[in-house]
């Protein structure tokens, strides 16, 4: 898969993504950016790593492997956002 492949994520997901990023918009209110995106990067790292171990895959897939995995499709998920242009933090939300 090139890292030009758009990521397939389900329309009706969108919804919970609005969710985090007006949370998030909202901690910024309080927060530094470096805070909030840190903070959003930990979490998902925490339950991504959470959820692999509750599968069979755990089993048979390696750490490595794994955290190749994650971090291949965080790059073409960051590539992806960058593509579409968006800068205006109003628009995350």
């Amino acid at each position: 898969m090139s890292a030009s492949t758009r990521i397939a994520f389900p329309p009706e997901l969108h919804t919970c993504v609005n969710g985090f990023l007006s949370q998030a918009n909202d901690l910024h209110k309080t927060y530094t950016y470096d805070s909030v995106s840190a903070s959003l990067l930990y979490a998902a790292a925490r339950y991504n790593v959470h959820g692999f171990l509750q599968q069979d895959d755990a089993r048979h897939v390696s750490r490595e492997d794994f955290v190749q995995y994650m971090v291949d499709l965080y790059r073409r998920m960051l590539d992806e956002n960058l593509e579409s242009g968006t800068t205006d933090p109003s628009s995350l939300s």
